[in-house]
């Protein structure tokens, strides 16, 4: 990364007005890149909640540390199945900062594609599920993978998300058909 890519992670917080979880954050910076927004998060491996950038958990960590953004964590109790805590960070851009850099450093739009402020939002719409299933089924097509080898490795890894299988094709169609992604 150049000196301060980090403040585009603080532009796509800021322009979708805040982002609700770690994973959710990923998954939009993933897209966003997908459908080529210039940001600098080029280290994408397939983990076990989809796409994962070190850079973006680093760039976040730096951005918190400067006090570019902020994070707001909540403790949503025990879960059931494992007795591990679940806790929920939420994620801001603080006004005084995100302001010079909206002025100053944003995330170039490619051509013939809506600015940030615009399909950010339409992102952080969908919830974390639909948003991990989306982006891991466009890992693998990026990876070569197709019609019955991409369902089976898509079931494969998400399978305990099924149920938001619809709402993902769903997702990635109207991306396409609208020209943002291929």
């Amino acid at each position: 990364m150049r000196d301060f890519d980090e403040l585009k992670l603080a532009r796509v917080i800021d322009a979708c007005g805040g982002i609700d979880g770690r994973v959710k954050m990923q998954k939009i910076v993933y897209l966003l890149r997908e459908m080529g927004y210039d940001l600098p998060f080029r280290d994408f491996a397939i983990r076990q909640l989809g796409p994962y950038s070190r850079l973006v958990a680093w760039a976040t960590d730096t951005l918190k540390i400067g006090g570019i953004i902020e994070e707001d964590r909540k403790e949503l109790g025990t879960n059931p199945t494992t007795g591990e805590l679940v806790v929920q960070y939420t994620y801001h851009a603080r006004e005084e900062p995100a302001a010079l850099i909206r002025e100053h450093y944003d995330v170039t739009v490619p051509p013939g594609k809506p600015p940030l402020t615009e399909i950010a939002p339409r992102l952080k719409r969908f919830d974390r599920d639909v948003l991990e299933v989306a982006a891991t089924q466009v890992f693998l097509e990026r990876e070569g993978l197709r019609d019955e080898q991409l369902d089976v490795e898509l079931f494969r890894l998400k399978g305990h998300l099924m149920a938001k299988f619809g709402q993902a094709k769903e997702l990635l169609s109207d991306l396409k058909a609208d020209g943002l992604l291929r």
